[in-house]
This record gives C-alpha cells, sequence and structure tokens, in this order.
C-alpha cells in the first residue's frame, strides 16, 4: 500500500500564500475527499500531493520519503492524478491519450506491450470510452473529454488516485458511474482515493473522510456525518444551508441545500422581447450530425434552462444560437430577426456567450479579460467611456473578484477562473445571456451567488437568459422553463414542476432518483440513487411535459 502525508507545508503562488502550515495523512485504503470554497486551496494542496508543486516550507512524505527526492516515473507508478485543467494536443485520440497513462511502466523507446494493451482496453472500458476510442479527444463534448483523462489515469494502474473535479462537464448519469467506480476501484481493488470535489452532497454520499479546507487550512475533518453540519457548512462556505433528510441510506444521513437571497417572483418583461424561434435547424460540427429538424421557441424575458446527458446536443444548439457555427439547414431568430444578418459585432451587442471551455493567454490579467466584453461596444471613434469604467466596476464586484484584479488568470483556481469568464459575459450589457454551464468550478455559495445575479438580472431588466446546466437542481430552483435533451431531440418541455418528474429523469439520463421539496421555494429536487444500465420505455404524459413522447 502507498503512503502519503502533507507534513506542516505551505504553498504559495509568487508571494501570494495559499495553503499555510498543513498537516494532512491519507489513511490508507479509503476514499477522501477535500472540499472548500473556490480559492481555499483545495486544487494546489492536490497539486503538492502529487508531486507537481513544490511546498515553500514543509514537505510531502510518500512512503515514508520526501516525494520531491523520488524520480518523477517512480512517483507515477505509485500515484495517478487526475487534474483540472489539462490540455491535449489537436489530433490526439481518445486511445492514444489513454496509452499516455503507461509511460511510467515503459522503457525508453519501448513500443507498447501486451500488459500496455490490456491496461489501456481495461481502462477505456471503465470510463466508458471504448467506442469513442478513434476520436480525436478535440472533437469531444466536455463530459467525453473528462471520461477521456479518466481513461488515461486509470490506465497508469496506481495504487492510490488523486482526482481533481473528476465530474467535471459530466451529466447526472456519468456523475454517479464516475462515483460508483471510484467505489469499485476502493472497494474491490483496494485502490486509495483522494478526491478535490464541489459537489459536498456526491462527496459525503461516497466518501469515508472529508476534510474541509477555508483560506489555506483545514476547518473540519472526520467522518461525512460529522463534517455535514449547518454550522460548519456555513462556516466553510460563507452561506446558510440546510441539511435535510437524505432520502436513501448512505454514509451521510444528511443532504445539503443551500439558501438564496433571491426573492422568488415572477420573471421580468423586456419590451419587444420574443426569444428565439428555431426551425427544422441542423446543428453539428463538419459532417458530424448532432440534432436535425429541430423546432423550438425559447421564451424572452425569462430564464431557459437546457438539460440532457453528455452529447445530446445542448451545448452545440447553443453556439449556434451564438452563430459560432453554421447551421447546415434550418433557421435562428432572436426577437424576430434572424442571427445570420449583421456583423458579428452587432450581433455580440444583442447576446453575450459563455462559453464552457473558454481560454486565455496565461499572463492576462482578470481585470483586461473582464475590460474585454466590452469591445462590443467600442469602435473606431468611440473612446473608453465612464461608462465602460463603471460597468468594468460593476462586474467585478458582482463576481467577487476585487482582491483577484489584478492577479493573473493563470495564478487563478477553476473557481476564480470561471467568475473571471463570467463577468466578462456580464460587462458585455446585452439583453441576451447565453450561459454555457456557468456554474462549472463554483462551490456552493458561488454557485448561488452567480445565479441569484442572473435571476435578478432576469426580474429587474427583463434579460433573457439561456443556460445549459447539469445540476438539474439548480435547473429547477432558477428556471421558469425547463428544455430537456436527449441524442438530438426534445423529449421533454415545460415548468420545473412538470418536467422534473422521477420517470422523466429515468428517461432522459438513466437514473433512479427520489424527490425532495426545497424548503423555501417548494420546487423539486432530484436525489440521485443510482445510474441504471438498461431503461425501460416510460411514458411521459404530453399534457404535462408539452411535447409528445418520441416513437
Amino acid at each position: 500500500m502507498t503512503q502519503l502525508a502533507a507534513e506542516r507545508i505551505s504553498l504559495a503562488y509568487d508571494t501570494a500564500t495559499i495553503v499555510s502550515d498543513l498537516d494532512l495523512t491519507i489513511e490508507e485504503g479509503t476514499i477522501t475527499t477535500i472540499i472548500g470554497p473556490n480559492g481555499c486551496g483545495k486544487s494546489t494542496l492536490l497539486r503538492a500531493l502529487s508531486r507537481l508543486m513544490t511546498p515553500t516550507s514543509g514537505a510531502v512524505m510518500l512512503d515514508g520519503q520526501a516525494i520531491h527526492d523520488l524520480p518523477s516515473r517512480e512517483v507515477a507508478k505509485r500515484l495517478g492524478l487526475l487534474s483540472q485543467q489539462a490540455v491535449v494536443p489537436d489530433g490526439v485520440t481518445v486511445e492514444e491519450l489513454a496509452h499516455r497513462g503507461r509511460y511510467p511502466h515503459q522503457a525508453f523507446l519501448q513500443p507498447p506491450t501486451e500488459r500496455d494493451r490490456q491496461a489501456v482496453e481495461h481502462a477505456l472500458d471503465l470510463a466508458g470510452m471504448t467506442g469513442l476510442r478513434l476520436r480525436p479527444v478535440s472533437e469531444l463534448s466536455g463530459g467525453q473529454r473528462q471520461r477521456a483523462w479518466i481513461a488515461m489515469v486509470l490506465a497508469q494502474e496506481t495504487p492510490m488516485l488523486l482526482l481533481d473535479e473528476p465530474t467535471t462537464y459530466l451529466d447526472i448519469a456519468h456523475q454517479l458511474e464516475v462515483m460508483e467506480l471510484v467505489e469499485r476501484l476502493n472497494r474491490d481493488e483496494g485502490r486509495t482515493i483522494v478526491m478535490v470535489l464541489h459537489d459536498i452532497n456526491e462527496a459525503a454520499r461516497v466518501s469515508d473522510r472529508l476534510v474541509a479546507m477555508r483560506d489555506g487550512r483545514i476547518v473540519g475533518d472526520g467522518t461525512p456525518t460529522e463534517v455535514l453540519q449547518p454550522e460548519l457548512l456555513t462556516q466553510l462556505f460563507g452561506v446558510a444551508c440546510d441539511v435535510l433528510p437524505h432520502p436513501a441510506p448512505t454514509r451521510c444521513a444528511g443532504y445539503c441545500v443551500p439558501r438564496s437571497q433571491a426573492m422568488w417572483g415572477r420573471a421580468g418583461e423586456r419590451q419587444g422581447s420574443t426569444g428565439f424561434a428555431i426551425s427544422n435547424a441542423r446543428t453539428g460540427y463538419g459532417p458530424t450530425v448532432v440534432s436535425d429538424d429541430l423546432t423550438l421557441t425559447i421564451p424572452g424575458g425569462r430564464i431557459t434552462a437546457l438539460v440532457g446527458p453528455n452529447a445530446c446536443g445542448k451545448s452545440t444548439l447553443m453556439r449556434s444560437c451564438a452563430r459560432l457555427q453554421k447551421l447546415g439547414a434550418g433557421t435562428i431568430h432572436l426577437d424576430g430577426k434572424s442571427i445570420a444578418s449583421g456583423s458579428h459585432k452587432a450581433l455580440a451587442r444583442r447576446l453575450a456567450l459563455l462559453n464552457q471551455e473558454a481560454s486565455a493567454p496565461e499572463d492576462v490579467l482578470v481585470e483586461d479579460l473582464v475590460t474585454a466584453g466590452r469591445t462590443p461596444h467600442q469602435g473606431l471613434l468611440r473612446r473608453w467611456t465612464r461608462e465602460d469604467e463603471e460597468m468594468v466596476d460593476w462586474a467585478i464586484r458582482q463576481c467577487r473578484l476585487e482582491e483577484l484584479r489584478y492577479r493573473t488568470v493563470g495564478s487563478l483556481s477553476g473557481g476564480q477562473r470561471q467568475r473571471a469568464w463570467i463577468a466578462m459575459s456580464l460587462v458585455q450589457d446585452t439583453p441576451v445571456l447565453l450561459l454555457d454551464e456557468p456554474t462549472t468550478f463554483l462551490d456552493i455559495a458561488a454557485q448561488v451567488d452567480l445565479l441569484d445575479i442572473i435571476w435578478k438580472l432576469n426580474r429587474e431588466q427583463g434579460k433573457t437568459v439561456v443556460m445549459v446546466i447539469h445540476d438539474i437542481n439548480l435547473a429547477a430552483r432558477y428556471a421558469d422553463h425547463i428544455v430537456a435533451m436527449r441524442e438530438g431531440r426534445i423529449v421533454a418541455q415545460g415548468t420545473p414542476e412538470t418536467v422534473m418528474t422521477c420517470p422523466l429523469l429515468h428517461r432522459i439520463f438513466d437514473v433512479d432518483a427520489d424527490v425532495l421539496l426545497h424548503p423555501e421555494l417548494g420546487t423539486p429536487m432530484m436525489v440521485p440513487l443510482r445510474s441504471v444500465a438498461t431503461v425501460p420505455p416510460v411514458a411521459v404524459q404530453a399534457a404535462a411535459t408539452g411535447v409528445a413522447a418520441p416513437a
């Protein structure tokens, strides 16, 4: 068994100390999950534990030796790391990426052995990527890409796995599958698992131990039941949380629900807004068709959530609405005007898009990234104005970036970086917001903060908001209208109460779930229980969903 411990380590980026004088011993054969708010040091700690970062003081010990005194290849035989923001060169296929996990076991210039091929086959099968093995990673959806990286880590065949947000971009079914895989690797193969997760309910469901961090220090450490307490969660995230009884037997009897500051009421109205009218649209990438003959009306002045499994066409539809992908057929109109008419700059004054995997040079300052959102309002004769400055200041405040304003993007955590991109979208000041997975990498407090902002912009200014979101409970909580998709088709649409039902969740995501009611709002909250290998046909009443079940 592999032993791993941090002994009084401090970690810093440049002059900014992230983790201070921290001790942590990982118990062999257990699942340990590190939770906490954005920027608290979770991912930084995981990088140090995996030898990717050198402590400014203290040491990380692997099997009794300082990890930085060991050869990289030797460490890679004992520890496998799934990083949060991994990048793969264009053209690399899923199978080739998985083979890269075998490098610690290969001699220089040695061709793959039969053992290597078996390990890769097993890893692809476990990650559910066998059918996509020949696809370039760059052509995959966000969720498929995440599973490709998981396959690479599994192919490494290490006794300990360090997983930084392994469920990022995954739909509910694949989140459950990954967590069930983690449990199997631990239970059946004895592997030690250390994870960073923002979903504290999933963390509590599968973990033996939770380590709660805030401001670079451990403020809670124990079993899920011991850590998932309202007082500790409020201290941890800075937002009041309710802990409801969990509907199923798990390691933790509670289910955490953060409270909101928003006052619920009727959706705002924007004069002249009719929203999107999508008619007979064919969407896709090059010769690959994702959706065909798609017809849909997205109401103006409302918040609409697009939900569905990975690769069902949600993000592709969103990018098509923003004119980033050309339609193969059909039309898309926004407020009665074709999005294909006029310049891209003119369209950028009508709608702002938060892309799922946006990137920027690592040395760009947060302030400069946010300021770039004002570009559509600039021109040859228009100079920077006081209005521009006020919008930038407002967006930075709304996204709680004041202390990060002059930091480089490369020095930010995943959640902090996401908030910077969101601020850039808000500063664009458009009547329409298209948000593709806006809550990715965000802790529960930041998720509520962001969606409260979006909700207020809708209610007070009548902005039309369309979100692709994998967290169906956030969709049910904030959306007026939900569109559920599967395999490029619309399966159901309507209010959260009529769409988010257990039969529909079973049908769309292949999962079983139970239903709780939100303690403040009475809206449905789905608690996923397990993934389902084979989904029996489930009739969804057209009267309840607004769309007849497809044949």
